[in-house]
């Protein structure tokens, strides 16, 4: 039987008084003309929009602007949003991502209180009612956008820390069952063309 999560216990906070949330570099700081074809990916909006970031096209920027631009480097945890365009859009930064950028058209959120759980907050921001709010709250008239501010003042409602975890944990479980699916489902896919090929071409 599936447990009731009370709800009385959960705390209503203001983003920003328990994560940093970063703009992207903006600017003179980094240019299209900086990209070079093997070195340090960089995030850009295209690359968000589920838990794990895509891979597919990825621009990189040098050693030397990885440590210039040291500022915008990702970690474990650390929850990259859109911040223009599709601003609902949001990815968890893997272990495997970690020491990659983040571009200027993009927010990171890095929780800096000990009680708040990166993987719940992830899951907190996927839901339709939040990505709905944050569509309404953002700004500009031709193309929405979000800035640290708008992002610092949203309030959240955050369960005790073990809660959090548990949450985070099950959903993460759910997610990585369908990403195997998914991946099992092209190999299929790809075989069952072989096959076809080899019988019938």
């Amino acid at each position: 039987m599936t447990k009731t999560i009370n709800t009385n216990q959960w705390k209503k906070i203001k983003l920003g008084d328990v994560c940093n949330v970063q703009t992207g570099p903006f600017g003179s700081q980094l240019h299209q003309k900086d990209y070079v074809l093997d070195g340090t990916p960089i995030i850009t909006v295209e690359h968000l929009g589920c838990r794990k970031i895509s891979r597919q096209k990825l621009p990189c920027v040098s050693d030397e602007d990885v440590t210039r631009l040291n500022k915008y480097t990702l970690i474990e945890g650390d929850v990259v949003f859109s911040r223009v365009g599709s601003v609902d859009r949001a990815s968890y930064v893997m272990k495997e991502e970690e020491g990659w950028l983040f571009s200027g058209r993009c927010l990171r959120i890095r929780p800096i209180d000990q009680n708040v759980n990166s993987m719940f907050l992830y899951y907190y921001f996927c839901q339709d009612q939040f990505k709905e709010y944050v569509r309404k709250i953002s700004v500009g008239a031709t193309m929405p956008s979000l800035n640290t501010k708008i992002l610092s003042d949203i309030i959240v409602s955050i369960p005790p820390l073990p809660i959090q975890r548990r949450i985070g944990e099950i959903l993460g479980s759910f997610d990585a069952k369908i990403e195997l699916n998914r991946r099992m489902n092209t190999t299929l896919e790809q075989i069952a063309t072989a096959l076809f090929k080899s019988w019938f071409v």
